[in-house]
C-alpha cells in the first residue's frame, strides 16, 4: 500500500511511514483523508465507503458527515445529503458552511420553507455571504414573497456590488412588481458589469419595450441576437420593436430570421404578414397569412386580413 501523505510505498503492517512518518493507522482522520482523495477524482462510490467506515470509528465525526452530504448532493441523491448535512451540524464547531449546502438541498428539494431558514440561520453566523443572502432571495421568490425575496436580494447586492446574478434576478422582481423604472435601472448596471449577459440584455430590451423606448428597445434586442444568434424570442421582438415603431422593412427583416429559427410561430408569420401589407407586397403578404391559417386553422385576425387582402383586388 501507499502512504496517505507521500505516497511513499509501505508494507501491509507498517504503522508509520519511514519516509515522512505519518501514521498507518487507519483512524477516522485517516480514512477521511483518504476519502478525500477519492472525491475530488470524482469517484464517489469508494470516497462514501471510506467516510461510513470512519463513522463507524467515530460516529460523531462532523467531517465525515459533511462530506457525505456533498457527495449525496453531487449524486442528486437530496434527501441522503439533507439526512447527513443535519448530521453534520450536531458536532460541528464553524456550522456556516454545513447550513448553506443544507439550504441547497432543500431548496432543490423544494422544501422552501426549511431552506429559508436554514440560508436565515447561515446568515446569523457569517452576515457577510453575499451568495447566502442571494440564495435567501430565491428561496423566498419561489414562495411568491417579493418584498422579503428584494430584501435579501438588496443586502446580497449591498455586499457584493457587482453580483450580477443577484442585480438580474432583482431586476426581474422590479418588473413583476410593475416597477419599470427600476428594474430598467438594475438591467443596466447587470449590463455594465457583463456586457453578454444575453439575459439581461433580452430582459432591459423588454422593460424599454413596455416603457414606450423603442429605439433603445430594439438596440438591445439587435445587441442579444448577435450575442446568442439562435436565440428566437430576440428576433421577434427586435420585429416587434420596430413594427410599433412603424419600422416595416426592419421588422420584416427580424420576423423571416426569426422564423428561419421557428418556422412554426404563427405569430411571427402574422406579424410578417402585416409587414409586407405595408410595404406593398400583397403576394408575400397572402403567402405569410397561409402560413398563420396552416398552422392555426381559424385564427381570426389572420382570417380578417386575408378576407381584406382578398377584396382589395390587387
Amino acid at each position: 500500500m501507499r502512504c496517505p501523505r507521500c505516497q511513499a510505498v509501505v508494507s501491509e503492517q507498517a504503522r508509520f511511514c519511514q519516509m515522512c512518518g505519518a501514521s498507518l493507522e487507519r483512524d477516522a482522520r485517516a480514512l477521511h483523508e483518504e476519502a478525500i482523495d477519492f472525491y475530488h477524482r470524482g469517484q464517489l462510490a469508494q470516497a462514501l465507503a471510506l467516510w461510513r467506515e470512519a463513522l463507524e470509528r467515530d460516529p460523531g465525526f462532523s467531517q465525515a458527515h459533511y462530506y457525505i452530504g456533498l457527495a449525496c448532493y453531487d449524486q442528486g441523491d437530496l434527501p441522503a445529503a439533507i439526512k447527513a448535512f443535519r448530521s453534520a451540524l450536531s458536532g460541528a464547531r464553524e456550522p456556516f458552511r454545513i447550513l448553506f449546502k443544507l439550504g441547497l438541498a432543500q431548496y432543490g428539494l423544494g422544501d422552501l420553507a426549511a431552506s429559508v431558514e436554514s440560508f436565515r440561520q447561515a446568515l446569523r453566523v457569517n452576515p457577510a455571504s453575499a451568495e447566502t443572502c442571494y440564495r435567501l432571495g430565491l428561496s423566498y421568490l419561489r414562495q411568491s414573497e417579493l418584498d422579503r425575496a428584494r430584501e435579501a436580494l438588496d443586502e446580497a447586492i449591498r455586499l457584493n456590488p457587482k453580483y450580477t446574478r443577484a442585480l438580474f434576478i432583482l431586476g426581474m422582481i422590479h418588473s413583476q412588481q410593475g416597477d419599470n423604472a427600476g428594474a430598467i435601472a438594475l438591467f443596466r448596471q447587470v449590463e455594465q458589469a457583463s456586457p453578454d449577459y444575453t439575459e439581461a440584455c433580452f430582459e432591459l430590451g423588454m422593460a424599454l419595450l413596455r416603457d414606450g423606448q423603442l429605439d433603445e428597445a430594439a438596440a438591445q434586442f439587435e445587441k442579444t441576437a448577435a450575442n446568442s444568434r439562435r436565440f428566437t424570442p430576440a428576433r421577434f421582438m427586435l420585429g416587434e420593436a420596430c413594427r410599433r415603431a412603424g419600422q416595416w422593412e426592419k421588422a420584416g427583416k427580424a420576423f423571416r430570421e426569426a422564423l428561419e429559427l421557428n418556422p412554426r410561430d404563427a405569430e411571427a408569420w402574422l406579424h410578417l404578414a402585416e409587414c409586407e401589407e405595408r410595404l406593398g407586397d400583397l403576394p408575400r403578404a397572402r403567402h405569410a397569412l397561409a402560413q398563420v391559417l396552416s398552422l392555426r386553422p381559424g385564427h381570426r385576425q389572420a382570417m380578417v386580413m386575408a378576407d381584406r387582402l382578398e377584396k382589395s383586388g390587387l
